[in-house]
């Protein structure tokens, strides 16, 4: 496991910048190269994390507090995730704890207002659920208690600040963000043989990680040398 400060360090030693690297990623005394890298390592990891919302990684869950004759679920209410990126559809239930839980539909937000939203509204035990716009959750029929909801995110990419913050990204594949920064480095330096070695490493380590991490990709075929049962990358 690499932290943020780790991670500059590897590159700089990598691309062949004196010294050890950087002292810390928010020194004043870093050289111009030490502060490219920085950015370069923290541009990486948000590059990597961004490119697709449903990485397992980013993966989490949540319970909404549901309040009696409410039937709207917004950010700042009890449960509800700050970090929230991007739904999991299929993952809404009410009152999970209970006997009685509720496995919620899905229903698009034109059809949703168009078929609940006009009109006296009942209160009952929820059924249909759908999710606004500004990513707010409508519930129908209006709650008549107090309960929950259960579900599943995935979260907004992580960001690289302090020395000792580690990437969202798995341990097992911190080498990709210095692949990538590298990549960065070599564009800005006109550094050519540098950047055919980054390419290589961040596409085979991009081809690994998406394969372990992204749910629709773990059928994919592999040779022998992407074999993940086998596959540890290297931290030396």
């Amino acid at each position: 496991m690499s932290t943020y400060l780790v991670l500059c360090q590897d590159m700089a030693r990598d691309v062949g910048i004196p010294g050890t690297g950087p002292s810390a990623v928010d020194s004043t005394t870093l050289s111009e190269e030490e502060n490219a890298v920085v950015r370069y390592i923290a541009q990486a990891d948000q590059d990597i994390q961004s490119r697709w919302f449903d990485w397992d990684f980013l993966w989490s869950e949540a319970t909404i507090t549901v309040t009696t004759a409410t039937s709207t679920l917004v950010s700042g209410d009890t449960g509800f995730p700050s970090d929230l990126g991007n739904w999991k559809l299929d993952s809404f239930v009410y009152d999970k704890t209970s006997a009685d839980y509720i496995i919620l539909e899905y229903m698009r937000w034109n059809e949703y207002r168009d078929m609940y939203k006009y009109g006296t509204v009942d209160e009952d035990l929820p059924e249909v659920y759908s999710l606004k716009p500004d990513s707010s959750i409508d519930l129908y029929p209006t709650p008549s208690a107090t309960s929950s909801i259960s579900t599943e995110y995935w979260a907004t990419p992580t960001v690289l600040v302090a020395d000792g913050d580690i990437s969202a990204i798995p341990p097992r594949f911190h080498k990709i963000i210095i692949a990538r920064a590298k990549m960065y480095y070599a564009e800005n330096e006109d550094a050519p043989e540098i950047m055919a070695g980054a390419l290589a490493e961040f596409e085979d380590l991009l081809d690994k990680l998406e394969a372990d991490q992204l749910p629709r990709q773990k059928n994919r075929r592999f040779s022998a040398a992407q074999d993940l049962e086998n596959f540890v990358v290297r931290t030396e």
